[in-house]
């Protein structure tokens, strides 16, 4: 399965593919969502997830989201993953869109298990 990682700060998107690696996945990044939406829109590439940051210099996380949507379809899982967590709006339009939404703080225990759960994956 593969896995597109639309994350401005090439640190956190090293560490997203580190951390998906080892499921079996095959992780894509990108740095903005703007090259995450273009990838989404060309059907000649196979994805399974769109793992996206929600505040990126080019293209936001919800351009990713409505990339997803419009080309791949409603059940499309997106993962989204912030620093903004402090804004309780980005959580509600989260809730709205069905896209779980992640603190980067808590990148590290709540990625895989999140993963897993959008791509039907066994609990370890």
């Amino acid at each position: 399965m593969r896995v597109l990682i639309a994350e401005d700060v090439y640190a956190y998107r090293e560490a997203i593919a580190r951390l998906l690696t080892p499921l079996g996945l095959t992780c894509v990044g990108v740095e903005d969502g703007l090259a995450a939406a273009a990838l989404l829109e060309d059907l000649s590439l196979e994805w399974h997830l769109a793992v996206t940051d929600f505040r990126m210099p080019r293209g936001s996380g919800w351009r990713v989201v409505e990339a997803a949507r419009a080309h791949r379809g409603p059940s499309f899982p997106v993962i989204m993953q912030t620093a903004e967590s402090q804004y309780a709006d980005v959580y509600e339009r989260a809730r709205e869109l069905g896209v779980p939404i992640i603190a980067k703080a808590d990148l590290y225990t709540a990625l895989v298990p999140a993963v897993r759960a959008a791509l039907g994956l066994p609990a370890e």
